[in-house]
């Protein structure tokens, strides 16, 4: 709901934005870990217990985030923007949620196919529903990598875009993202 009110979005929206921020660069960095440990190794298990852990609180963020940005009070788009800017800033946020969504679980359905328990964790364990299928799960798992990493590229973009906007067009659009300065 826009209120022409607000100079930034609520804080609500700002915090579950930056905490999705984090759980992506956390999901995805940790593993390139992956590689120093050798399979089988507590290092190698510690970091897909990290990287799928982080997943699932990706998936609880983002069932926060969708209604809050639905039913939060948010500002009027940026008058630094054009219609065009505009529609092309929706677009892109339409499409990082759909990553975002699409990314965590297809990694929940490869873990699921491979016969593996997904852990929160270590606080609850959700064992696989579904029967084991090895040759199913390596095209998953190149659809689900595909996705990772056109949600970071299309993240990046996105960030150096506002970086833009408040570098160098100097307009309001990355602060109202950012907490109040004092």
């Amino acid at each position: 709901m826009i209120d022409p009110t607000l100079e930034r979005y609520p804080f609500s929206m700002r915090a579950l934005h930056w905490l999705v921020v984090l759980a992506v660069l956390v999901a995805y960095g940790v593993i390139y870990l992956e590689a120093f440990f050798p399979r089988g190794s507590v290092g190698r298990a510690y970091i897909w217990w990290t990287h799928i852990s982080v997943g699932l609180a990706l998936v609880a963020l983002l069932m926060l985030r969708i209604p809050n940005r639905i039913l939060a009070r948010q500002p009027a788009p940026s008058a630094a923007l054009s219609r065009p800017v505009r529609i092309a800033a929706a677009v892109a946020h339409g499409l990082l949620y759909l990553l975002l969504i699409a990314t965590p679980l297809l990694g929940i359905w490869l873990a699921f196919l491979r016969g593996d328990a997904v852990t929160f964790f270590s606080l609850f364990t959700i064992p696989s529903p579904i029967g084991i299928d090895r040759t199913y799960a390596r095209e998953i798992k190149e659809v689900h990598e595909t996705m990772a990493d056109a949600l970071v590229v299309l993240a990046m973009l996105h960030a150096a875009t506002a970086l833009v906007h408040h570098f160098v067009l100097k307009d309001d659009v990355l602060r109202r993202m950012l907490p109040p300065s004092r």
